[in-house]
């Protein structure tokens, strides 16, 4: 283990990542990760920064469903349509 950090999670389960186990996997404030457990182990690990998500959020936009309300359906749309057109091409 390179580097060992304590946290404790905030109300709805909710963690934040410090900022030198960030600066360390060469993070910067927004990033996505993979989380999964093994045993009773939690495992979060960094997708990495080249790899594409633009896919996983363009099939987002697409997901039709009962168990959302319309209002919460428009708000994701429209927050991930912000981060498709401010992505690079």
């Amino acid at each position: 283990m390179d580097n060992v950090t304590y946290i404790k999670s905030f109300s709805k389960g909710q963690i934040t990542v410090p900022k030198d186990v960030r600066e360390s996997l060469g993070l910067n404030d927004e990033f996505w990760l993979k989380l999964y457990t093994d045993g009773e182990k939690i495992i979060a690990e960094p997708i990495e920064k080249k790899k594409d998500t633009s896919g996983y959020q363009k099939k987002l936009l697409t997901i039709k469903g009962r168990w959302f309300k319309s209002k919460q359906i428009a708000a994701n749309r429209k927050q991930i349509e912000k981060r498709l057109s401010s992505r690079p091409l």
